[in-house]
């Protein structure tokens, strides 16, 4: 069965198994990450076999704040791979975010080609020093993630596991890759009219992105 699952932390044993983050940093994330997070999971007698997570961001996307999503934990249980339970919790993912009029999603890959045949594309490379002041990251980017209270509280945590050596595991050369999820409201809020979901992310390529969130 492939739902969007409400019992988050009977996924830990699945993270836990496909990542190798500190403990201080799971432990960080199921507590308070997943505070205001979704799973989709493929579930099989109440064991969860194969998960994605979409982490809720608001980003300012040339002017306009629209809701999106960062994709992370993807991972299926050793010995279930290759089954197709992967693409079938991405597919309904993809089907969530058009029925939500969700315009893009993103996520950063340990591999592109896991992602790029399901339409994802890079559209910048993950930057892995954050910028503190907001005013600066307004002047120098076009899309970016908006920040409050929690978003800050979140960044600050985070910045303090790192420092401990205790922060997320991130691939070498870290890169964010995007999908259009709803073309509609992409193009609503992008203020143009783009023909395919290929044009719409060209577009969005050709802008000074900054994402420097890890989860």
């Amino acid at each position: 069965m492939i739902t969007e699952y409400l019992d988050k932390n009977k996924t830990r044993s699945l993270y836990e198994e496909a990542f190798d983050d500190p403990k201080a940093f799971v432990d960080y994330y199921y507590l308070d990450k997943c505070l205001d997070n979704r799973m989709i999971v493929s579930l099989e007698d109440g064991e969860v076999i194969s998960m994605l997570h979409l982490n809720p961001y608001y980003i300012n996307l040339c002017g306009k704040v629209v809701k999106s999503y960062y994709v992370v934990a993807v991972a299926t249980k050793e010995g279930r791979r290759h089954e197709g339970q992967m693409s079938a919790v991405f597919r309904e993912a993809f089907e969530l975010m058009k029925e939500e009029r969700v315009p893009f999603i993103y996520l950063m890959p340990v591999d592109e080609s896991i992602y790029s045949w399901m339409g994802f594309e890079k559209i910048c490379d993950f930057i892995t020093e954050r910028i503190r002041d907001f005013v600066e990251i307004r002047k120098r980017y076009d899309v970016f993630c908006m920040r409050d209270e929690d978003y800050i509280r979140r960044m600050n945590k985070e910045e303090a596991l790192r420092a401990e050596d205790s922060g997320e595991v991130l691939p070498d050369s870290p890169i964010i890759m995007a999908k259009i999820t709803d073309l509609d409201s992409f193009c609503e809020a992008a203020g143009y009219s783009f023909d395919s979901d290929e044009d719409a992310l060209k577009w969005l390529k050709s802008k000074r992105i900054y994402i420097s969130e890890e989860v």
